[in-house]
């Protein structure tokens, strides 16, 4: 059995998407609010697996673990305050940039002090871009799960080429748990256009990890500063119109087909970017 779990394909695939399915049945007649601890628990079963369980010592890969579990409950806790929802999604963006900079302070640090504000500055915005994005995909059920999913492959595809396995298993196991829990909520017919089905907790469970890992590839391992918008952006392409009509299964294929182009544009420029650098060996 341990051999079993020991594999990737099941660290990364089989037991996220199973747990994150487990609990979104649990808690499917809850509010939608809840919907997003089932990809919480998709994470952590992942780096219970691939990780192990110790917080020390705190490398940088496990505080991007410690951000990526604890913010989504931020958003849990602030979904039932009495705020607007601009100021919510203002908290945690502030949250998850303070986040990547507590990530990226040892590398600040050894930095001089206009490249190290530049540096930080530019992978904050892109932290803060995406979280924005998914946001507002956030009031479209079908659209967030289908763009969650190109976004999440589009993520661990390119960082893996970036020479991260680590993050690219990481953000596989999100795609895996983000189809556990897309596999039960769009059950139910007739799921309106729309409809905010993953709630805060849920969107922020997928874009402040995915973000994280983006964002620390392009520092720890060789993803190309340049692929980042392109990643950034590739979802803001799944609020193409899609037509009510269609059904959910079938909005949630076309929203994560039209993050492709910006997709495979940023996956070309961190495959030239890693030729390059085996060249230069």
């Amino acid at each position: 059995m341990e051999s079993f779990f020991a594999q990737p394909p099941v660290q990364s695939g089989l037991a996220p998407f199973v747990a994150s399915l487990v609990l979104a049945v649990a808690l499917l007649r809850l509010p939608a609010r809840w919907q997003g601890l089932a990809i919480v628990a998709g994470l952590l079963l992942a780096v219970l697996l691939i990780i192990g369980p110790a917080l020390t010592p705190l490398t940088s890969t496990r505080k991007m673990v410690v951000a990526s579990l604890g913010l989504p409950i931020l958003a849990l806790a602030l979904d039932f305050a009495p705020l607007r929802r601009q100021v919510k999604v203002g908290i945690v963006i502030l949250s998850a940039v303070l986040a990547l900079l507590w990530v990226l302070w040892p590398v600040l640090l050894r930095r001089e002090l206009g490249d190290a504000v530049l540096l930080g500055g530019g992978l904050a915005l892109y932290v803060a871009v995406v979280l924005v994005i998914f946001a507002r995909l956030g009031q479209y059920c079908a659209r967030l799960a289908g763009a969650a999913l190109g976004f999440a492959a589009a993520t661990g595809v390119a960082v893996i080429m970036a020479a991260s396995a680590l993050y690219g298993q990481l953000a596989f196991a999100l795609a895996a748990a983000v189809g556990g829990l897309t596999a039960v909520r769009l059950w139910r017919p007739g799921l309106d256009e729309g409809e905010a089905c993953f709630g805060l907790a849920g969107v922020m469970a997928v874009a402040v990890p995915l973000a994280l890992l983006g964002a620390a590839a392009s520092v720890y391992a060789r993803l190309p500063v340049m692929a980042l918008p392109l990643l950034a952006l590739s979802p803001l392409l799944a609020l193409v119109p899609i037509a009510a009509q269609r059904s959910a299964w079938l909005r949630v294929v076309i929203a994560g087909l039209l993050t492709l182009p910006l997709s495979a544009a940023a996956i070309y420029l961190t495959w030239q970017a890693a030729g390059a650098g085996s060249a230069g060996y």
